[in-house]
């Protein structure tokens, strides 16, 4: 029966995403689920590509597709417009660079529907679709692999079996819990989803992450994108420590420490305070580390070989940004 299914909103923040989102909206039209219980809202910010042409043509076709304008662009504010606009009992947290599986929303809102009041949220893997650019390629092997933080970051896990965890970047939320802790924070330009869950967790709601269901990410195409996206994690994870301290790992330091700790270690070379074979061994170290973490990914030549720069560029840029969001950023 249609009507025992929730009515399920999409909240979907888009900026300059003319080479994903046709891809995005045409996997979301194609889930298994009834069309009149779902709806698909577009927050749009001031696009300088087609991403703005290709949402209306959609819009116009499909009566379940909502434009809605984001004239700031910042990510959290245009879910929270999206959250105002929307009309379903659960929202699905989603995006203009993703694609997923057709069943998705049975397997995270009608898991949602039947659980306890006190499970807020169910949420699913995130991979890196099979057809990207070298660029996309490279750091989505990285990001699956232990350097790349797959083994701290439950948002880049993989789990055989349901579990409870402390966020996911896909779920399907129930509204009324979102809007009952504020929804997004909008100080948060990225990472707003993981704060969001800092805060459901703080007043006893539990995510739950399912195996069945998962979605494709299409990771930075460009060096300088994936670049701008570390640098801006960083800062945005310094945010999070600075609002909620109590959530600092250690893990969220190696990236600062890693600056740090080069610097420290050229600098006490110099004084001749360390031996200069130092500098070599943990380069080599570095590397032979960084070569066994993607095979563990893949065996393709050129991705394994490439991925030592890629570990290189996504730690100092996660490091910078969180020295800079320590230093500078205020909340």
């Amino acid at each position: 029966m249609v009507e025992s299914y929730p009515k399920v909103s999409f909240l979907i923040p888009v900026l300059n995403e003319e080479k994903t989102l046709a891809q995005s909206l045409d996997s979301l039209l194609a889930v298994e689920y009834p069309a009149e219980k779902m709806e698909i809202l577009l927050a749009i910010g001031k696009c300088n590509d087609n991403t703005r042409v290709i949402a209306e043509e959609y819009a116009k076709k499909y009566p379940n597709i909502r434009i809605l304008e984001n004239p700031t662009g910042n990510t959290s504010i245009g879910r929270n417009i999206c959250i105002k606009q929307s009309t379903g009992e659960m929202l699905m947290n989603y995006s203009g660079h993703v694609v997923t599986e057709k069943n998705l929303l049975k397997e995270l809102a009608l898991r949602l529907q039947s659980l306890p009041a006190d499970v807020v949220a169910v949420g699913c893997s995130n991979l890196s679709p099979g057809k990207q650019n070298f660029v996309g390629e490279v750091s989505g092997a990285a990001f699956l692999s232990f350097m790349g933080g797959r083994s701290f970051f439950s948002q880049n896990a993989v789990f055989p079996e349901e579990k409870y965890t402390d966020h996911l970047s896909f779920s399907c939320y129930r509204k009324e819990a979102v809007e009952k802790v504020g929804g997004f924070d909008p100080v948060f330009w990225c990472g707003q989803d993981y704060e969001l869950d800092i805060r459901l967790r703080k007043v006893g709601y539990k995510i739950l992450y399912t195996p069945k269901t998962k979605v494709y990410h299409f990771k930075r195409d460009s060096i300088r994108s994936l670049w701008r996206q570390m640098y801006r994690y960083g800062i945005a994870r310094a945010k999070m420590v600075k609002k909620h301290p109590d959530t600092l790992k250690f893990f969220h330091l190696l990236g600062p420490g890693f600056i740090l700790g080069g610097i420290l270690v050229v600098l006490l070379t110099v004084l001749g305070l360390l031996p200069l074979w130092v500098i070599p061994c943990l380069v080599v170290a570095y590397i032979l580390m960084s070569l066994v973490s993607t095979l563990q990914i893949t065996r393709k030549p050129s991705v394994v070989v490439s991925s030592i720069l890629f570990y290189l560029l996504i730690h100092i840029g996660y490091g910078a940004g969180f020295l800079r969001g320590v230093m500078y950023s205020k909340l």
